[in-house]
């Protein structure tokens, strides 16, 4: 009996001692165990507020550029508008130039020639055609770019709200706690899967974005230079080019003046002359007929004495001076009609010459009115200094 009493005492002080060890193992193990659950969760949070700095961080890079990239892109449409201005505002000119070619094509005779003035007109439709394909080639390279900063600030507005919602999802789990009211245990998920992405990945794309916003920016401020460039340089061109023409045109009409005026001139003196001959004319055929009288009584005179009887019919100085007064009378009114004739043809050759005149004083006239009331009238119309859109 004392031998079993002994045991059952041994026994139980063994398994009292098991007991006491194992239970102080397992409060040490539970205190480890929540010290490693509660540094863990610390470092959790801690991870979270980095990764919370981190992305903000990028989404506020993101959104400043997506700030500038709007601005540019507003920039870039205003440039845009500029050049559609004046690309619009080379179709008048071309009208202008193309009219005033028309109108000089009804000049007559001689005046139709390809002088200066066309020339400078040609040079000018040249010019024109030149400048529209070159606003037309900007207007295109500026919509290409327009449409890809359009793209990049797409790509910049997803990325920054992608931004918002990761901010969203880790400022959630950042104020979760162990407390707090309404969680239930998830299955836990996969911690690689097919949709997960690395750091540094998941930086170079946004940076990525950046770069491409930042150089497509840069490009773009360039294209809005050459825009500027290309309307001025054209602009002053077309002004170049216009003050050409225009000289050209004061020198034409100059030139045409003067000939008119001379012609007008000439034509003066020629009627003058047609006057002076029609006097001489009016005189040489009133002394031929003053001729008529004394040829009449010289030959009266010759034939009444012809009558004389028998040897009565001498040549005496009568008869002789008789005959030669005729012989005379006769020359003269020979010579006469001889300048009548001369005269007429002289006189018929100025009034040739005066229709001619009349003739080319009128074509002219003419020439004149086309240059400066059509040609020039119509070329007022143009505000060269106009063509430079506003803000240029």
């Amino acid at each position: 009996w004392t031998a079993a009493l002994n045991m059952h005492v041994r026994v139980s002080d063994k398994d009292k001692n098991k007991a006491e060890t194992q239970r102080d193992a397992s409060n040490r193990l539970i205190k480890e165990l929540d010290q490693k659950t509660k540094s863990k969760q610390a470092e959790i949070n801690r991870n979270l507020q980095d990764r919370i700095t981190t992305v903000s961080y990028w989404k506020q890079r993101l959104v400043s550029e997506h700030g500038v990239i709007c601005q540019e892109i507003t920039n870039l449409n205003i440039s845009k508008q500029k050049v559609q201005q004046a690309l619009a505002a080379t179709e008048t000119p071309v009208e202008v130039s193309s009219n005033c070619l028309k109108n000089r094509e009804s000049r007559e005779s001689i005046d139709l020639v390809q002088d200066f003035v066309d020339d400078e007109l040609i040079n000018e439709l040249n010019l024109l055609s030149e400048i529209q394909k070159l606003l037309s080639s900007r207007l295109e390279v500026t919509n290409d770019k327009i449409k890809l900063l359009t793209n990049l600030k797409a790509k910049l507005e997803d990325d920054i709200a992608d931004k918002d919602e990761c901010l969203r999802l880790d400022e959630h789990c950042y104020k979760l706690h162990n407390g707090t009211a309404g969680m239930q245990a998830i299955a836990q998920p996969s911690l690689y899967d097919g949709h997960t992405t690395t750091v540094e990945n998941h930086e170079l794309f946004s940076q990525d974005n950046l770069e491409n916003s930042e150089v497509s920016r840069v490009k773009s401020v360039l294209q809005r230079e050459l825009n500027d460039f290309s309307i001025n340089k054209s602009n002053d061109e077309l002004i170049k080019q216009s003050e050409l023409v225009g000289t050209m045109f004061r020198s034409r009409i100059k030139e045409l003046t003067e000939a008119k005026n001379f012609l007008e001139s000439q034509l003066e003196k020629t009627n003058q002359e047609i006057s002076s001959v029609e006097d001489s004319l009016h005189q040489l055929k009133e002394a031929l007929r003053n001729k008529e009288a004394p040829m009449k009584v010289a030959t009266t005179r010759f034939a009444v004495r012809s009558k004389r009887p028998n040897v009565e019919l001498t040549r005496d100085s009568v008869h002789t001076g008789l005959w030669t007064e005729i012989n005379h009378i006769a020359q003269t009114q020979e010579t006469l009609k001889d300048q009548i004739a001369s005269a007429e043809e002289t006189l018929h050759k100025l009034m040739a010459n005066k229709n001619r005149l009349q003739t080319d004083i009128g074509i002219k006239k003419k020439s004149i009115q086309i240059d400066e009331q059509q040609c020039l009238r119509l070329r007022k119309t143009l505000h060269w200094r106009g063509y430079r859109p506003a803000g240029i």
